[in-house]
């Protein structure tokens, strides 16, 4: 229930901030976007056979920021004019014919930029595929809800309650002069009307505020990461050793590593299972010398003093300096399955140079990168060997010796020949049944003193049989039809996996293996450059989506590159708040979180450019400034509601505090908070930074045409007439 209860306090949230602002009756109004869009949701993924798991559930908390935009919008246009002295029925009438075609576009400007990961490929794709269509479909149904049914209810229970004082306020905002209101709003315009002055100068610092976050994100930056680790509630241990074992030593084994891992404590129930091969993950690269595997569930993190990651770290000096045995700590994927995070695949014909590059790459990451890497291993096999029996079948054709019977007679000198398996009554299991020779003539040590009958007589094997000692090979990988060996290893806590990689990248490249020997990374580092690659891809696609949206909306070019820049300038709000935080990046989550915040982002852009337009057609004989200082302070309390209500349903997450509503619980640092606050983070802080944008960079750009073709018309400034007032 923990992310259930993480929305309802985002549900909460965003119903006070909407109330506070807007009032009760319009504020319940607004919010009545939720369950409605919730609800619109819900039928479109029965529709789909999707499960209600946690992706699901993040897209509703995700999209309840979002949804109730457009009906925001809306509502508060109606509350203006009916602020002004018109009934509820006329001013829900001019809203749906002033904010029809803002509120259509921004909605499917949204939906662009979350169309494109619709289609991703691969492990990640089919992992995060539940959320962009979770949020399409909670977007929709907001937007039918902002244009059909919130007119209709408000028309019906809308009314004025605005005082004097505040169809004055209002008054001032349509025609009067901005500077002159109470409170943030005068203190706004002043500030705005200082950017609409110096629109180069707010143009130059953008560029340099961009350039430098970016440089300084990219020289103390805390790294690149594919998929954020998440606090582990279970964990495995895999247990590895060399030998012949029987299953009574293995068993034993198993006992002893099961012993330290209790003593070390915080275990609310333990399965262990022993024998060659037996795992509970889903590595398929499984080391040949793996002979079980203890799965622990912690107990609850209510009850523990230390989180997950540290009682890892316990279980790790438990069993670290076991003779004969190595042991590994495997935690348990909470996201798009990759096994070890550092996988460097080596492919060849000739087994021996695999082994050997595999061997000395190995060596390498134990001896220069020990201290930083843990469960370091390969996939080559267990060092042994095999005897081959050599036939001289020209001389046991002259014995009189046939194949038949010599490969009978070694198969009852070693394993025996299989007749058949029969159950007894007192086991589950069936016994094979099998003929060998008297034990004191097995073994291959007796070859010599078998013999077998020919037309000449019995003539000892060993005559025309001989043995010889091969490598012993127990199984061989392929992929595409080549041979294969992995060499493995994860970050020690605390480590970054991509540094490491760049490290062994770096020295791969300057001691290449052996020719006819090729090395390519796999597991978490493929994952994150598809990941990576898909993204700008999709981040591209979706520009351009909107770009033709916008186009079409505005007729301007110039008005469509604007908005677009805003998504690209937001972006530089992401990286500040994780070089501040010290977060990574995650491909998949940070990465989710720029494209999503890409739809965000040119929703009030493009409510704040349409009201521009508009101004500009019904008073064409105010000043450019003039038209937009006036288009900012209209503006101003939607761009905060919209940008508190996204924010503010999120802010939790991206604080890495959940609070749960419904279990009555507050938590920090838990499991769901490491699951989310990289994607939370990313659209808290770069929502945050644009909406400063939006408030002062945006309309400076507007000004910025009409400053740049004065300043190349050379007018001369000591005979420019005075500036007009606003009011004017």
């Amino acid at each position: 229930m923990g992310l259930q209860g993480n929305m309802a306090t985002a549900m909460v949230l965003v119903l006070i901030v909407v109330i506070a602002s807007v009032g009760v009756r319009s504020g319940l109004l607004v919010t009545l976007a939720v369950p409605f869009s919730f609800f619109f949701a819900f039928i479109i993924i029965s529709l789909l056979g999707f499960t209600y798991n946690f992706m699901v559930i993040f897209g509703l908390l995700l999209g309840l920021g979002m949804l109730i935009d457009g009906a925001i919008v809306m509502v508060e246009y109606a509350d203006r004019k009916m602020a002004e002295g018109m009934d509820s029925v006329e001013a829900y009438r001019m809203a749906v014919h002033r904010m029809f075609w803002p509120i259509l576009a921004s909605t499917a400007t949204t939906l662009a930029a979350f169309l494109p990961i619709m289609f991703w490929p691969g492990v990640a794709g089919q992992f995060m595929s539940y959320l962009p269509i979770t949020v399409f479909a909670v977007l929709i149904g907001s937007l039918f809800y902002a244009l059909l049914f919130a007119p209709t209810i408000g028309a019906l229970i809308g009314r004025s309650t605005g005082s004097d004082s505040d169809s004055a306020y209002l008054q001032t905002l349509e025609t009067g002069d901005p500077e002159n209101t109470r409170g943030i709003t005068g203190y706004y315009a002043k500030v705005l009307d200082l950017a609409v002055r110096m629109p180069v100068a707010v143009f130059v610092l953008s560029i340099l505020m961009l350039v430098t976050i970016v440089t300084a994100y990219g020289r103390y930056g805390a790294g690149i990461e594919f998929f954020t680790g998440v606090e582990p509630g279970q964990t495995q241990i895999q247990v590895f050793a060399r030998g012949n074992f029987s299953p009574a030593e293995v068993r034993n084994v198993m006992l002893d590593v099961e012993s330290r891992v209790r003593a070390a404590g915080h275990i609310k129930g333990i399965v262990t299972q022993s024998g060659a091969g037996q795992q509970m993950g889903g590595d398929q690269q499984t080391a040949p010398d793996l002979i079980g595997s203890i799965f622990v569930e912690m107990t609850d993190r209510r009850v523990r003093d230390i989180d997950g990651f540290e009682v890892e770290n316990l279980y790790r000096e438990a069993i670290a300096n076991m003779p004969g045995v190595r042991a590994e700590v495997v935690t348990v994927e909470n996201g798009p399955p990759v096994g070890k995070e550092i996988q460097i695949e080596l492919s060849g014909d000739d087994l021996d140079q695999l082994f050997a590059e595999a061997t000395r790459i190995r060596t390498y990451m134990e001896e220069e990168l020990g201290s930083e890497l843990i469960d370091i291993d390969d996939t080559a096999p267990i060092p042994g060997i095999e005897w081959e029996f050599i036939v001289d079948r020209a001389r046991a054709a002259m014995l009189g010796a046939n194949m038949t019977e010599i490969g009978t007679a070694i198969q009852l000198m070693t394993n025996g020949i299989f007749m058949g398996d029969y159950r007894p009554d007192d086991s589950e299991e069936e016994v094979d049944i099998r003929v060998r020779y008297p034990a004191k003539y097995r073994g291959i040590d007796q070859m010599e003193n078998i013999r077998i009958s020919t037309v000449n007589g019995p003539v000892p094997i060993s005559s025309f049989v001989s043995r010889v000692a091969q490598p012993k090979v127990s199984s061989i990988q392929r992929v595409d039809g080549a041979r294969v060996v992995y060499v493995r290893a994860n970050p020690a806590p605390g480590v970054v996996a991509d540094n490491k990689l760049q490290e062994i990248s770096a020295w791969l490249e300057a001691n290449p293996p052996e020719n006819g020997v090729f090395y390519q990374f796999r597991g978490a580092n493929e994952e994150q450059e598809q990941s990576a690659a898909f993204l700008g891809q999709a981040f591209s696609l979706a520009m351009a989506l909107m770009a033709i949206l916008l186009v079409t909306q505005f007729n301007s070019y110039y008005q469509a590159l604007l908005i677009l820049s805003s998504v690209l300038l937001s972006t530089a709000g992401v990286l500040l708040g994780l070089l501040t935080t010290g977060q990574t990046f995650s491909v998949i989550l940070t990465g989710i979180g720029i494209v999503a915040l890409a739809g965000i982002i040119v929703n009030n852009n493009i409510v704040l450019i349409d009201t521009f337009n508009v101004l500009r057609r019904e008073h064409p004989d105010w000043e450019l400034r003039k038209i937009i200082v006036h288009t900012g302070v209209q503006r101003l309390r939607p761009v905060f509601l919209t940008t508190f209500t996204t924010g503010f349903g999120l802010l939790p997450l991206a604080m890495g505090i959940s609070v749960d509503l419904i279990g009555a619980e507050i938590e920090v640092g838990g499991p769901i908070t490491s699951q989310w606050v990289s994607l939370a983070s990313a659209i808290v802080f770069g929502l945050s930074f644009a909406t400063i944008l939006t408030l002062i960079v945006t309309p400076a750009m507007l000004a910025l045409p009409k400053r740049l073709r004065d300043l190349f018309r050379r007018k001369p400034t000591a005979s420019a007439p005075a500036q007009p007032s606003l009011a004017s």
